[in-house]
C-alpha cells in the first residue's frame, strides 16, 4: 500500500468518524429534550428506541456511502504550533 492509499484511507476513516460523532451528538441532544418533553416512561422509552435505530441506520447508511462513492482527501486548515521555553537557571 502506498503512502498516498494510506492517507486516502486515513482520511475516509476521518470522515466517517467525525459524521458518526457528529450524528450521536445530534441524536444524543435529540433524546435529552425528548426525555423532558415526552409524559410517560413507556411512550419515552418507545421513542428512544426508534431514534436509535434510525441514527444507528443513518450512519451506517452514511459510511457505506463514504466507502462506496468517495474519494476523500483530508486537508488541515491550520497547524498547531508547540513552544517550548527553556527556564534560564541562575
Amino acid at each position: 500500500m502506498s503512502s498516498e492509499e494510506d492517507v486516502a484511507t486515513w482520511s475516509k476513516e476521518k470522515l466517517k468518524s467525525m459524521s458518526h460523532s457528529e450524528i450521536t451528538k445530534l441524536f444524543s441532544s435529540i433524546l435529552d429534550f425528548a426525555e423532558v418533553a415526552i409524559d410517560g416512561k413507556d411512550r419515552y422509552l418507545n421513542f428512544r428506541s426508534r431514534v436509535l435505530k434510525l441514527s444507528n441506520d443513518a450512519i451506517r447508511e452514511i459510511k457505506k456511502e463514504i466507502d462506496t462513492n468517495y474519494e476523500v482527501n483530508y486537508t488541515a486548515l491550520t497547524e498547531d504550533l508547540i513552544v517550548v521555553k527553556k527556564s534560564r537557571q541562575d
